[in-house]
């Protein structure tokens, strides 16, 4: 194989470069306009617009906006540009290396895969593509071959076209739980606008202080005289109850609950039907950092009662992927479940669970 290119030097561009030269590859050069280093194991940190051949093959590591990257690149001029996916579709060894650093990775089998809990997940999947998708992801889990990689939905997050998790509702309460820099946000308000669904309000939770920056700008620019939404912004997490916990902000997406850090601050936390159970949510969005279970503990009179439609992260620790479902259908059974895909490395993976039509509220 002739240079190569690789895009991002941060952990993942380690992994990648680790994988590349035990293949033989010549990296000539990592690209990153945002890291402080000069070289990565010996390797120069260069800038896109230092790169003068347009035809050379860039390989791209940064997994959740690898194809915006992509994209950024082949405007720029460049002609062999390969997204995450396709960089490990070329180089398959990196996998062996990149599952160790996968939230939902155990070195147990047996932690990974539960065969008995997930036929019963199987045996509440609402479609076939849910179904394929579940077999697929327990034999990526089972053998990590190249041959069962999932690729990433291209879909909207949290609003699939081909899940109807908004078919039934007349009007949207929402729930963002995790709610980051505003990001869902803003695709919640895009998506009901092109279905001509009106929105009552959004509940937002979040307790990253610097997210919080970004989701106050969010809310700052949805609150228009036009706009008719109630939009609340939480400072708190959401747990099982409400209470004083250790947190670690990163920042970013993965900020976290850390119930053993000595070192982590504390913040406020509430369990959801402490605080939104008499507004009656009718979707309720989950991506708390592995918190998701205890999180549904905190709303269970709202699952019970009112049967919202459901989004939940459950990619964060091994057994979320029938741990999960089977909380929700502990709670309430009268669900049909969707299950879709997001990311690279069985990163954002989601949990529909839509109400069955006699139970939507």
């Amino acid at each position: 194989m002739s240079d190569v290119y690789l895009f991002g030097a941060g952990i993942q561009g380690r992994i990648f470069l680790k994988a590349m030269k035990a293949a033989g590859v010549n990296v000539v050069a990592i690209i990153d306009s945002f890291t402080s280093k000069s070289d990565i194991d010996g390797i120069a940190v260069v800038k896109p617009e230092d790169i003068t051949d347009k035809h050379t093959n860039i390989y791209i590591s940064v997994g959740l906006i690898s194809r915006r990257i992509k994209q950024q690149l082949m405007e720029s001029g460049f002609s062999c540009a390969f997204d995450f996916t396709e960089s490990l579709q070329a180089f398959p060894g990196i996998i062996d290396e990149l599952k160790h650093h996968s939230l939902w990775y155990s070195d147990a089998l047996s932690q990974r895969v539960n065969e008995h809990e997930i036929a019963q997940f199987n045996a509440w999947l609402a479609d076939d593509v849910s179904r394929a998708l579940l077999s697929k992801i327990v034999r990526f889990r089972t053998d990590f071959n190249i041959g069962n990689y999932i690729d990433p939905d291209k879909q909207r997050q949290y609003f699939a076209e081909d899940v109807p998790a908004l078919s039934s509702l007349k009007s949207i309460r929402f729930i963002d739980a995790g709610a980051y820099n505003g990001d869902t946000l803003n695709q919640l308000f895009e998506v009901a606008k092109s279905k001509q669904i009106p929105i009552e309000y959004c509940a937002s939770f979040e307790p990253d202080p610097s997210n919080l920056i970004g989701l106050k700008q969010a809310v700052f620019t949805l609150s228009t005289p036009q706009q008719s939404a109630n939009i609340f912004v939480y400072p708190s997490g959401v747990w099982s109850e409400s209470a004083q916990l250790k947190f670690e902000a990163e920042s970013n997406t993965s900020s976290k609950l850390s119930l053993g850090s000595i070192d982590a601050e504390t913040i406020s936390c509430v369990a959801l039907d402490d605080v939104v159970y008499g507004a009656k949510p009718n979707f309720i969005k989950m991506d708390v950092e592995g918190a998701e279970q205890a999180a549904l503990q905190g709303c269970k009179g709202i699952i019970r009662d009112f049967s919202p439609v459901l989004a939940i992260c459950l990619y964060h620790k091994p057994s979320d992927l029938w741990q999960i479902p089977a909380l929700v259908m502990k709670i309430n059974p009268n669900y049909d479940m969707y299950l879709r895909v997001y990311s690279d490395m069985l990163l954002e993976t989601v949990l529909y669970c839509v109400p069955k039509q006699t139970n939507i509220k």
